[in-house]
């Protein structure tokens, strides 16, 4: 076949294309945590929604949803993923952080994504149990935190008379074995991987979300309300490629393929997440669930004055 003058030079050109595509891409820095809850993030990443709508998504993982956030305010990242007690601690410290999409939130009735575990044979069973008893949160005065602190009331006991401890997850089932703290909250994939390797030594006796709030929200992704102002045509194309990514794993809910995409990003092996509680994933988030987090953490010590509610939801959440 022939090659003519005018097909010869439309091959370097298309040759070329793609790179010059990418280069128009925009560019996103998002903070994320390696955990169950942005998976729809990283089928977005994959399934090409992000690419579809002109960006591309920079990941840069940190060691919890609030490590992030100041991150966020000195401008280093575009998009945070964090626990919403963290997110609305800052927003009460002035920091003008929005709602930009819903992330997770807890299932109905268990399983759930978070587990309260002892020591088999502590006799540890109730909140009351527990009062004068070291218990581990990840941090403190976040959702893992909240939910146990509400966990501890709900069963008979004051959760003023528990004594916190911050352990890692990931060093949380080896302390909780050896003697360290009493009794620990864990989060999936840790409720899984803890229960596989110390199975023996380990019981599981309360579900601190499905059995104090149930459907209580967890997490969300944040963006700068300067930044929204700016550019909300941007964040609109971020909201649209996002929430498609939700579509994906809500479809494939209980599937090998979604299993598979969250193995690939948070190493845990396969195996396990087959007994691993995965979170419900929303699109949006609402004033009353806020209002409800809100009076939550009042209850719990964390008071000061809050702006409303829906005053901190961008467009992009009002789903």
């Amino acid at each position: 076949m022939d090659i003519t003058r005018r097909t010869a030079l439309a091959i370097p050109a298309a040759l070329a294309a793609p790179a010059l595509r990418a280069q128009s891409l925009t560019k996103m820095r998002v903070s994320v945590i390696p955990v169950l809850d942005v998976a729809p993030l990283h089928a977005a990443i994959r399934e090409g929604y992000f690419a579809a709508e002109g960006i591309e998504i920079d990941t840069s993982t940190t060691a919890g949803g609030a490590t992030g956030l100041p991150g966020l305010v000195a401008g280093q990242f575009r998009v945070v993923f964090s626990n919403v007690v963290s997110i609305m601690l800052g927003v009460r410290e002035g920091l003008d952080f929005r709602f930009v999409s819903g992330a997770s939130k807890g299932k109905d009735a268990p399983p759930d994504i978070l587990a309260l575990l002892v020591r088999k044979g502590s006799g540890l069973r109730t909140g009351k149990d527990l009062e004068g008893k070291r218990l581990a949160s990840n941090t403190r005065n976040n959702i893992v935190w909240l939910r146990g602190m509400a966990w501890v009331e709900k069963t008979g006991g004051d959760w003023r008379r528990v004594t916190t401890v911050e352990v890692p997850f990931p060093q949380m089932a080896d302390a909780l074995a050896g003697g360290q703290v009493d009794a620990a909250i864990f989060s999936e994939p840790f409720v899984a991987a803890a229960l596989e390797t110390h199975g023996d030594r380990l019981e599981r006796i309360g579900w601190p979300i499905s059995e104090t709030e149930p459907g209580g929200t967890n997490a969300q992704y944040v963006a700068m309300a300067e930044d929204l102002a700016r550019n909300a045509e941007l964040f609109d194309r971020f909201g649209r490629a996002l929430h498609k990514g939700v579509d994906w794993v809500n479809e494939r809910a209980g599937q090998p393929a979604l299993l598979e995409l969250i193995s690939a990003f948070s190493r845990v092996p396969l195996a396990r997440l087959q007994n691993t509680a995965l979170p419900a994933y929303p699109k949006g988030v609402t004033p009353a669930e806020l209002d409800t987090l809100v009076a939550t953490m009042q209850r719990y010590g964390l008071t000061g004055r809050y702006p409303t509610s829906a005053s901190l939801i961008h467009r992009t959440a009002r789903l």
